[in-house]
């Protein structure tokens, strides 16, 4: 009978912790490479992956987006998970329980590290070694299907025959995107490819744009070349980070018309590159805030970022 007895007790703690939502494990401070065991699904050939190895880490000082606005995170609305499979992730996601609070509260799940999504080129060889290319997505994700819509990009990218690569594309919650987060999603990739470490890239658009030279300002030797497209310039500037990031070759992107992200502040970051003596083409479109496929689609502006390589 005690025995039992013991084993009542202790089943529904069991089956707590196994409904435990992400964010068990503290990152590394500072800048810290936070590594874990990352079980990851087979890869196939032209197929797009869903990752979700580092959601199990949670990054403290991140941005208080949703607690300074004090907004109801959507996944909270709407019941559903940041990390749900709806309708492109894949199969195998289960759903954490909602009603726990041992890890971290369900509002708070921007602090855990990013799911990411990577697309694999023709032909691909887990043996082979392949540069990599880092894509920001826009926005602050107020609901899946625009999170969905912007991952989608990731379909546009024109990839050469003759000079194959991976796209990896985080998937953030918060406001901005989190250097030590990126540096952790790269960590995680290299440790189950063979990447080319003088081979890798950052793009990103709009908010994803801004995170582009944010990101890069913070891990000033990690990529060959950037290519931020539309950067948002609220709520704050990148104009400062200009000096950070000059010597790396960039090929900056916004158009006349953009009503969302400013024309001027892109052009003000423009001079003041060429100030710095940066390595930068400045290309000047007339496709409002909406054109990065076809400059993803578009093998010059391809071709000119996966030619850098770090020495």
């Amino acid at each position: 009978m005690i025995k039992i007895t013991i084993l009542i007790l202790l089943f529904p703690f069991f089956v707590h912790s196994q409904q435990c939502a992400p964010c068990e494990v503290i990152a590394n401070p500072g800048m810290e490479t936070t590594s874990i065991k990352s079980s990851w699904p087979n890869i196939k050939n032209k197929s797009i992956v869903k990752i979700n190895s580092l959601i199990n880490i949670i990054y403290e000082n991140e941005d208080d987006y949703w607690e300074q606005w004090r907004m109801p995170s959507w996944w909270m609305k709407e019941g559903r998970d940041p990390w749900t499979v709806d309708p492109i992730w894949g199969d195998g996601y289960i759903e954490p329980d909602l009603n726990f609070d041992s890890c971290v509260k369900d509002n708070l799940r921007w602090k855990c590290g990013y799911s990411f999504v990577l697309r694999f080129p023709e032909n691909f060889r887990k043996n082979k070694k392949y540069p990599l290319v880092i894509f920001l997505h826009g926005g602050i994700n107020s609901n899946p299907r625009k999170l969905n819509s912007r991952i989608l990009t990731v379909n546009s990218f024109f990839i050469p025959e003759n000079d194959q690569y991976i796209i990896a594309s985080p998937i953030k919650l918060g406001i901005d995107w989190s250097p030590k987060k990126i540096q952790d999603v790269i960590a995680d990739i290299e440790s189950q490819l063979k990447i080319d470490k003088k081979r890798i890239y950052l793009t990103g658009l709009s908010m994803g744009g801004r995170g582009t030279f944010i990101v890069a300002a913070e891990l000033p030797d990690l990529f060959a070349a950037i290519m931020p497209l539309s950067p948002h310039h609220t709520p704050y500037s990148y104009l400062n980070l200009a000096s950070k990031v000059s010597h790396l070759p960039i090929f900056l992107h916004h158009s006349t018309n953009d009503k969302t992200s400013k024309f001027s502040v892109a052009e003000k970051m423009s001079d003041e590159l060429k100030k710095l003596n940066a390595n930068m083409l400045f290309d000047i479109g007339n496709f409002g805030h909406y054109g990065w496929n076809k400059i993803y689609k578009n093998p010059e502006n391809i071709n000119w970022l996966i030619s850098w390589k770090k020495e």
